[in-house]
C-alpha cells in the first residue's frame, strides 16, 4: 500500500518566500490478505476523516491506475492518496488543514493491522540487522 500525503503546513510568510507544498510518499508492506481489506478500511477512514457539515468535497475520490492523482485532484489543493498495489486507490481532498490529523495514514494503517503506532515490528537491534543481512 502506497500513502502519497500533500497536506501544506506552510506559514503564510514561507509560502511567499517558495516555501510551498511538498509530496511525502510512504509504502507500507502489508499480506496479501489484508489488501483485499484494506480498500474497504481505507474507503470508511476518509469518510470518517472530517466533520460532514464542514467539508466542501466528495469526501473519497476514485482514482484508476491510468489517470492518476494528478488528473482526479486539483494542482495546489492539498490531499492525500492511497494506492493499492499500483493499480489505482482512493484519494481524499483535505478541506481544514489546520484540524487533518498529521498522521492519520500511519494510525489508519496500525489500525487495519490490528496494531498501535508505537508498536515495532522488531523487538531489538540484533533481529532487525539479522533481516537486513537476510535481505542482502
Amino acid at each position: 500500500v502506497f500513502v502519497e500525503t500533500s497536506v501544506h503546513r506552510v506559514s503564510r510568510d514561507k509560502a511567499l518566500l517558495g516555501g510551498g507544498p511538498h509530496c511525502h510518499i510512504v509504502a507500507y508492506p502489508i499480506e496479501m490478505d489484508l489488501l483485499t481489506q484494506a480498500r474497504t478500511f481505507w474507503r470508511k477512514a476518509f469518510d470518517e476523516a472530517e466533520s460532514e457539515f464542514e467539508t466542501t468535497h466528495k469526501k473519497v475520490i476514485d482514482v484508476d491506475a491510468k489517470g492518476g492523482v494528478r488528473r482526479a485532484v486539483p494542482k495546489g489543493f492539498p490531499y492525500i492518496y492511497v494506492d493499492f498495489g499500483l493499480g489505482g486507490g482512493y484519494a481524499h481532498v483535505v478541506d481544514d488543514v489546520a484540524e487533518f490529523p498529521k498522521e492519520f495514514a500511519q494510525q489508519t494503517m496500525a489500525g487495519m493491522c490490528e496494531m498501535t503506532v508505537l508498536d515495532r515490528a522488531y523487538t531489538g537491534k540484533e533481529e532487525y540487522k539479522d533481516v537486513c543481512k537476510d535481505l542482502k
